[in-house]
């Protein structure tokens, strides 16, 4: 195999081609075998009848219907050790679908399992959990799997991974709560975002941006210290935001800038170079994003106006932000709590959260109006 062969391999892994290397390397048994118990599609219910009444000691909860859907074999041994962690804070009929459009012959396979934890020492609570591989399924295969074993009582919260695929069809986000996605995750921005906001405007459905929520606390950081009437006296006047972030979380970045400037009234300069948003009296705001060397995907926040200097930096991992702030010439040092980080807590954090945001879905235009700056 030629060093050029598999350069090429690499470069379409990394652009999110998952159903290229998903038809050369097909899912082993030893794999699937981690779903629980294999079953036909139409026995699905009396399995799970079965897995019950098999142990008394086990009472059936769930408060939705939580999916996890993924076009990458390789996503799904960590799927199924996020769904396990998931479960363990919020109890739901659980669908884990895998889906390889591209793999022949067309072939349906599924598998039920029971997903428990202790409850007050005494009873044992656990979420169902059933998972199907769609081997070249379609849009019409992936909604009566769906919809065919949903919990019709509940909300449906959907964790779509990767791309918005001909498989995201009206017929299927027509009929969903929650959609969850990662924006990090796609490979043609302005192509998925305008896919979702044409989805959005076919259909009533709330939107969880992964890449939005890692910037929680660094809006939570920003509006603490805003608290002090001085600096907010300084607010309108900013000039300039700076953003550092890890690579691939551009598009963290620029949610987080695009909140920032709605806040201050501004709008995405068309006339400017780079990204610049114009403020209400006519001046310039300019947005300075800086790829870092970290593990945390937004690392740190800056704010300049001529009497004032404001940063929120945050070290990896650490659970703390730092929070230093200039303001004519006085100087105050905070330090905040950080939120979680891994995607197990985001979605956990997402699953908690009853209403919509309404800030998100604000900055969703603005977002694209800067990607298409960016090109």
């Amino acid at each position: 195999m030629s060093a050029l062969f598999i350069t090429e391999i690499l470069r379409l892994y990394g652009a999110g081609c998952a159903p290229l290397l998903g038809h050369h390397m097909p899912l082993s048994e030893e794999t699937l075998s981690r779903l629980g118990t294999e079953v036909p599609l139409p026995k699905i219910d009396r399995a799970l009848k079965e897995l019950w009444a098999s142990d008394e000691a086990k009472t059936r909860a769930s408060l939705i219907n939580f999916a996890i859907y993924s076009e990458a074999p390789d996503a799904l041994v960590r799927n199924l050790d996020l769904l396990s962690k998931i479960t363990s804070d919020h109890s739901c009929r659980a669908l884990l679908l895998t889906c390889l459009p591209d793999q022949q012959p067309q072939r349906a396979r599924a598998w039920v399992n029971a997903l428990c934890r202790p409850y007050q020492g005494k009873q044992v609570v656990c979420s169902e959990q059933i998972s199907f591989l769609l081997e070249g399924g379609d849009a019409a295969q992936v909604q009566n799997v769906v919809f065919g074993h949903v919990d019709s009582d509940l909300p449906l919260f959907i964790w779509w991974q990767g791309a918005l695929t001909l498989n995201f069809e009206e017929r299927l986000y027509s009929r969903i709560h929650t959609l969850i996605l990662d924006s990090s995750a796609w490979a043609e921005p302005q192509k998925e975002l305008a896919s979702l906001m044409k989805a959005r405007a076919c259909a009533n459905f709330d939107v969880r941006d992964l890449s939005w929520t890692r910037s929680h606390f660094l809006r939570t950081a920003l509006a603490s210290s805003f608290q002090d009437v001085k600096a907010r006296e300084h607010l309108p006047k900013i000039q300039a935001i700076e953003i550092s972030y890890a690579a691939g979380q551009r598009r963290a970045a620029l949610l987080l800038a695009g909140w920032i400037s709605q806040r201050l009234r501004a709008e995405v300069d068309e006339a400017a170079s780079g990204i610049a948003f114009k403020k209400p009296d006519g001046s310039s705001l300019k947005l300075t994003l800086i790829e870092t060397n970290t593990t945390c995907a937004l690392s740190s926040l800056r704010l300049l106006a001529p009497c004032l200097d404001l940063t929120i930096t945050r070290d990896g991992g650490s659970g703390f932000v730092r929070s230093n702030a200039t303001c004519e010439g006085r100087c105050h040092e905070e330090i905040l709590p950080a939120d979680v980080v891994s995607d197990a807590e985001l979605i956990s954090e997402q699953l908690s959260r009853a209403g919509g945001n309404t800030h998100f879905r604000a900055a969703l235009p603005l977002l694209g109006k800067m990607l298409a700056r960016l090109g």
